[in-house]
């Protein structure tokens, strides 16, 4: 299932750096390195366009022009550090009841104890990775603009198909501005109809969440239903809508979760049907080497997006490396979870731990060694390992094949099935959706990990949907967004390890549920306004 679009990353990746060099056809020159493509060498290689988009998409996935290191996108940092979904990993696990990291670089201790400031070079390395993300998605839609491809006499079967890659590059850009706004809020902003060298301007957060929801809508019709595999399809988009309902009161102060509940019945009445629900019959299953099989077009296909990786040839150091080798340490036999190597990084938390039963099917921890209780914020076994993401096969779990590679294959799950039952059910909650629908689908979760279905709407309530959270989604990424959605993330209500720099944890300033604008891009462009308290 993956083949397709490892092709197109793999080609992308050979024919070198296509973004941010268009300007060079104004000198009408031809760069010296003769791997740099210009506009005008389309002509003679349609299928550039193609190798084009597949970059773009390839930006969430790899760091550079090299596997997993060598000719970064992005100078001045450590490449397994500038990865997109490392970096976005980073921001929206570390400083929250999930996750902890101990090593000493800097600016990892503020991470986990919410001390950051603007210098923080984690910060800047994810707003950095935002916009490259942002410009090579404008990049491609200059390129492909009617008249680019007259000039370059495209066929208009050619022409047709690019209308539809214009469109995937939009959806791109709108998950990278979501991103954006969600961890920055008033964010520079630039489209494919502004002059490349001009500076652009900071656009408030409410702004900027109406041209997504507006972008979502103009390219809909154009997302295909059943997507070629790593691709975006109309699931995803209609998931990213309902992230942008779900925290539209966060982002521009109204309410907007009866629009997200009938975005998530939209989602499962298409995608949910048959005997689990339209989930994959096994929880473990969906962080393993072959989760392929469990996405859109597979036999189950739960995951409604993913970033592709692949041992041979999708490396990285951060993605699923840095979820599975990266999280791996201390006692554990890594060749046991289908690798060679452990890094000691990422570790769970005391409350991520008890929060999950032990005889729920989504308790993914190695404890032997370890101490639960992160007494020590800089020891890798003050904290149990997390073992959510392997390198194993579903079809081969005992490893009985010895499988231990240096690389995994493992894809990362973007947006999941489980999530709109979950989203669904905490609009019912907060009384904007059918309740009694919301708890029938927060059985459908609690089913599939075999662990004791509620037995009445009263046994539900908003922090049991925050807990049930925890337990299906941890280490996807999503738990920053969803503390500060339930007002949690800085106040002294709810409470883990080291939040606010104690071991009991504390509320911190409210000034944290946005990072600030990181000091470089305010020097850079004076014009810009840093977020309240920094």
């Amino acid at each position: 299932m993956k083949t397709t679009l490892y092709k197109w990353f793999a080609l992308s990746l050979l024919a070198g750096t296509f973004s941010l060099t268009s300007c060079l056809g104004d000198l009408d020159l031809k760069p010296i390195d003769e791997n740099i493509i210009q506009g005008s060498d389309f002509k003679n290689h349609p299928e550039y366009y193609i190798e084009q988009l597949a970059k773009v998409y390839a930006g969430l996935a790899v760091s550079g022009q090299e596997g997993p290191a060598g000719k970064p996108d992005i100078e001045g940092f450590d490449e397994g550090m500038a990865q997109y979904l490392r970096a976005y990993w980073n921001l929206q696990e570390l400083p929250t009841d999930e996750a902890l990291l101990g090593w000493n670089d800097a600016g990892v201790p503020e991470l986990s104890t919410i001390k950051w400031s603007s210098s923080n070079g984690f910060i800047y390395v994810m707003y950095s990775r935002i916009f490259f993300q942002i410009a090579q998605c404008n990049d491609f839609l200059r390129t492909t603009t009617p008249e680019a491809l007259a000039e370059n006499n495209v066929s208009d079967e050619l022409a047709q198909n690019i209308s539809k890659y214009r469109s995937e590059a939009r959806f791109l850009r709108a998950l990278s501005y979501w991103h954006a706004i969600d961890l920055f809020g008033n964010v520079a902003f630039v489209t494919e109809n502004d002059k490349i060298m001009e500076a652009p301007k900071q656009r408030p957060r409410a702004e900027i969440f109406k041209f997504l929801l507006n972008e979502l809508d103009a390219i809909e019709g154009d997302i295909p239903l059943q997507p070629e595999y790593g691709r975006a399809g109309r699931g995803a988009l209609w998931m990213l809508r309902a992230k942008l309902y779900l925290n539209a009161e966060i982002y521009t102060g109204a309410k907007m979760y009866t629009e997200c509940a009938n975005t998530c019945q939209q989602i499962i009445e298409q995608y949910g049907a048959g005997a689990t629900h339209g989930l994959a019959p096994t929880y473990k299953f969906l962080f393993c080497a072959d989760n392929d099989q469990f996405a859109r077009g597979g036999a189950q296909g739960e995951i409604l997006m993913v970033i592709p990786y692949d041992r041979d040839r999708t490396r990285t150091y951060g993605g699923t490396m840095y979820l599975t080798i990266g999280a791996y340490g201390g006692e554990m036999v890594k060749e046991d979870y289908g690798v060679n190597d452990g890094w000691g990084g990422p570790r769970s938390t005391s409350t991520l731990v008890q929060t999950i039963s032990t005889s729920d099917d989504r308790y993914a921890f190695f404890s032997e060694g370890a101490n639960i209780e992160n007494t020590d914020l800089s020891n890798f076994q003050d904290g149990y390992a997390v073992t959510k993401f392997t390198n194993l096969l579903s079809t081969d779990w005992e490893n009985a094949g010895k499988r231990a590679y240096p690389y995994p294959d493992t894809d990362f799950p973007i947006f999941r099935l489980a999530d709109t039952y979950l989203m669904y059910a905490e609009c019912a909650y907060r009384g904007y959706a059918d309740q009694n629908l919301g708890f029938a689908y927060m059985n459908y979760i609690r089913e599939r990990a075999h662990v004791t279905p509620y037995s009445s709407i009263a046994d539900i309530d908003l922090n049991e949907i925050r807990d049930e959270r925890m337990r299906e989604l941890y280490w996807e990424g999503h738990r920053r967004t969803d503390l500060i959605r339930f007002g949690e993330f800085t106040s002294g209500t709810y409470l883990w390890p080291w939040k606010g720099g104690v071991l009991g944890g504390k509320s911190v300033d409210i000034k944290y549920n946005l990072y600030p604008i990181p000091a470089k891009e305010i020097a850079a462009n004076p014009g810009t306004q840093q977020n309240y308290g920094y």
